[in-house]
Order: structure tokens, then sequence, then C-alpha cells
């Protein structure tokens, strides 16, 4: 999953290792900030590159139209306008079929999914803007209700109606939607492609075709309920599937400082509590949404034995506990060489110290990479900081990586962030995602804040070999804590 900085595109045409003039394989790859809220990373393989940027053109045009039925943010979507009046005719055919897809994943998923739960989100926007939790008796009542309603629909005249207490929020399963329904458009613009991949960042993607020199695409995905950067938690390979990573606490409010997830209990109106974390794989993006999303209220296994039990469907589950299951295919579609946990060879804890400046507090630019002993940069981990201008405050790391490759900037960095502990991962692999030799290499962390200090640490270590390292830090670099371990 990329982190893309708002804002840039980014179009590459290459001639792909091994191809014949005759076989020309042009690469368009383009990230699009604020797409259905989140980042759009849209990557095509095919020999007509001006076809391609039409095409992705032609998609960007028809995610906007989409949005514009399902969205639950625009007050003048299709879906809200029938969430007021009740009752439509002559409503679109996207929304008549998503509805019906709907009431399928409500039964398939026995009740763990719902697209019928816009009141009580409703109630608890509510209870966030009022800082007061609603009553729950009242929430379950209220569920009660809705999980018995049905809408109705009429094909002939393209009418709906619902039911009270029923309004729809069909936010999660509009995003495998759509996804699914601009890759068949894709494809058919396209006829000669011979790869289509959109990775909606950090949340849903879809993959067709295989890339030129690789048996798949290779999709790197992060742990869905820890917050650690660096290296995956697995690299998953896939010619045509949907992935989708899901956690209770992907999004949440907060009420009375306490967290409350904003993935609801269909049966009961309340947040789920202590759920797992989610990898889901499917032929559509529509099931990996559906079934990521009702797996966060099960157990590790009961969510296994659930996906089992569904066609065209494999998955990983996680608790917080450090437990995990995986459906009976799960491990075709693990990349060679990778498992959880495998591989990593170094574990980082830094620390971002809660200064306390003069004036405006700043948060800090942070850049993390790996050297040789020589200084020559061998892996960039961590980049904080989305902008070029930014990224230079880093005075060290533009001198030895940015400058001779700004697009690193566009690829790798991430938002800046507040005060606190964070972890990064490494699997011991280069840009090029070879493994490197064993031997001593060099660590770098550089903090520079604006209107404040500028910090700079390289610690030796050797891959290799098992150790241990504490540093207290100072300035911009708080506590940091390194372990190395041999490879398994």
């Amino acid at each position: 999953m990329l982190y893309s900085l708002p804002g840039v595109l980014l179009v590459l045409a290459a001639l792909l290792p091994g191809a014949t003039a005759a076989q020309d394989v042009q690469h368009f790859e383009q990230r699009y900030a604020e797409v259905l809220g989140t980042t759009l990373e849209l990557s095509m393989y095919g020999p007509d590159l001006p076809a391609m940027e039409r095409a992705a053109a032609a998609a960007l045009a028809e995610i906007e139209r989409l949005d514009g039925i399902f969205s639950h943010r625009r007050q003048d979507s299709e879906v809200m306008r029938l969430n007021r009046a009740r009752l439509v005719t002559g409503a679109s055919s996207e929304l008549l079929d998503l509805i019906e897809l709907c009431a399928q994943w409500e039964q398939a998923s026995e009740s763990r999914f719902s697209c019928k739960l816009g009141r009580l989100q409703a109630l608890w926007d509510e209870a966030e803007r009022s800082q007061v939790l609603p009553d729950q008796q009242q929430l379950r009542r209220l569920a009660a209700t809705i999980a018995t309603a049905r809408p109705a629909l009429f094909r002939g005249t393209r009418t709906v109606s619902l039911p009270e207490p029923v309004e729809l929020d069909m936010t999660d399963i509009a995003t495998g939607f759509i996804l699914d329904h601009v890759l068949t458009l894709l494809r058919r613009n396209l006829p000669d492609a011979t790869a289509i991949g959109m990775d909606l960042v950090g949340t849903d993607a879809i993959y067709w075709g295989q890339p030129p020199a690789i048996d798949g695409w290779h999709v790197d995905i992060a742990h869905p309920l820890q917050a650690e950067d660096g290296g995956p938690l697995i690299t998953l390979s896939t010619t045509g599937r949907a992935i989708t990573v899901r956690s209770h606490l992907d999004r949440y409010r907060t009420i009375a400082g306490q967290r409350y997830s904003q993935t609801l209990v269909p049966g009961s109106g309340w947040p789920v509590e202590n759920g797992i974390g989610a990898i889901a794989l499917a032929s559509s993006a529509v099931a990996s949404n559906v079934a990521a999303t009702a797996m966060t209220l099960q157990s590790t296994a009961a969510a296994i034995a659930w996906t089992d039990a569904q066609d065209n469907l494999d998955a990983m589950a996680l608790d917080a506990s450090g437990n995990h299951a995986e459906s009976a295919r799960w491990q075709t579609f693990v990349a060679e060489e990778t498992s959880l946990n495998d591989d990593s060879v170094l574990a980082l804890t830094y620390t971002l110290p809660p200064l306390q400046p003069q004036g405006t507090y700043y948060r800090p630019y942070l850049a993390i990479w790996i050297s040789d002993p020589d200084q020559r940069p061998r892996k960039n981990l961590l980049l904080l900081g989305q902008e070029q201008r930014w990224a230079r405050e880093n005075s060290r790391w533009w001198r030895r990586v940015g400058r001779t490759d700004p697009s690193l900037v566009d690829g790798i960095a991430r938002p800046t962030r507040a005060p606190g502990e964070y972890r990064l991962i490494w699997d011991g692999r280069d840009e090029d995602g070879a493994k490197l030799a064993h031997g001593d290499y060099l660590l770098h962390l550089e903090a520079a804040r604006q209107e404040g200090g500028h910090s700079y640490l390289a610690i030796p270590f050797s891959l290799g070999t098992a150790q241990s390292l504490e540093l207290p830090g100072e300035g911009e670099l708080g506590r940091i804590v390194l372990d190395t371990v041999p490879r398994r």
C-alpha cells in the first residue's frame, strides 16, 4: 500500500526487460489524492500509453459519478436524497443493484453486515457532537426494528421504498462496488492491456492480469491492528483478486476521551469492542470488503470458519494478543519467502518527544534509512513530511538520498506525526527487494522541525547477528530502542 503526495501525478513509460520493439510494454502509474476519502493509485500495463491516459481520465470521471450516487458524505447524493424522501421512482440502476447486493450480503454474513444502519450511525454522530453516549437500550430496540425491515424495490418503475426506521449507509460496500465497476470499464476501454491495479491506500485494492517479468502483483500488507511502520506483515501475490484490510478501529469516534469504533454491531447498534483485524481476498471488491467488515465482529477462529464456508473467499484473521488464523487456501496467495513475521531482521522503537516550544508547535519531519558503512543508501525505511520543501529540512537525508531521487517523496512519504512512541520493522531487503548480505550497516535517524531544532543519529549495527541497543535520545529525537535478529 503506497503513500503519496496529494496533487502529484506520476506517469511512467518504459520498455520492460525482455521486451522487443514489437512487444513494447508501457507502464502507466498515477496517484490521485482525495478519491473516495483516500488516495487512489492506478497502475496499468499495455502497449498504448495515450489510450491508458484516456482510460484513466474516464475511470476518474466514473468514480466521481458513482460517488454522487452512493456517498454518505454528500447530502446531494442519490442515496441521501432517498433517505430523506423515503420513496423514489426513477432510481439509478446502480443504486438498485447495490441495494440488492446489500440484502444478499446481509444474509450471507449472517447479519454481521448491514447497509441499513444510517439512523444508528446518525445517533452516534450526535453523541460525538454532544460528548454524551447514546442510551444502550434505546439503540438495541432500534437495531432490532431495523433488522426485520426490508427496503422494497420495483425494477419496472425503478422505485425504492424505505420502511421506517431504515436509512441506508452503504459507504463500505459502495467502495467495493465502485472498484469492481471501474475495473470492468478499464478492461473494456483497454482490450490490449495486460495488467491493471487499483489501490485505495490503506483500505481496498483490486488487481487483474500479470505485470511483466513477475509472477503476479506483489502487494505488501500492513498489520491491521498495529501502527507499525516499515516492513509489511505479509506480502501477497495475485493475478486477479481484490484485497481488503480492516480493523474495528480503522475509523472511530472519540466521546468523553474514549474511542468508539464506527463499525457497529447490527444486532445491538453498539460499536464493535475488542474486534479482530482482517485481511480478505476475494474475486470481487464487494466480496472482500463485506467479508473483512463482517470478520471484525467475530473471533479469529469463527471468522476463518465462516470464510472457509464461502466461495472464492480467503482470509487471515488476527487478534490483539498476537493470535492469528488462516483460511485453508491462504498460503497459496502468500508471496514466496514471506509469511507472518518471517524475515524480520530489525525492530526499531523511536520516540518523538513532547517538546514545549515558546510559540506554535510544528510536528517534526523525520527520515529513517539504512546505509552501508561508506554512507551509500541501501533502504529508505520512513519519511514523514509530504512535500519536497519540508523533506529538504532533513539535510543529511536530502544530500545522501532525496536529492538524487526526488520522486521518493511522492512514493514513500507519509504525514507528520504527533509526539509519541512508534515502532518500525525492517525485513532486511534493499530498495529493489533483494536481501542485503550479512555485515555492517548504519541506521540513520534525522528529525527537523519548523521553527525548532534538528537532530541526527547514525547507529552502527551488524546484519545477521543478534543485538539490542537503547539510546536516551536528545533534541528532536527521544528514546531509541534497536533490536536485530538473524534471519530465520
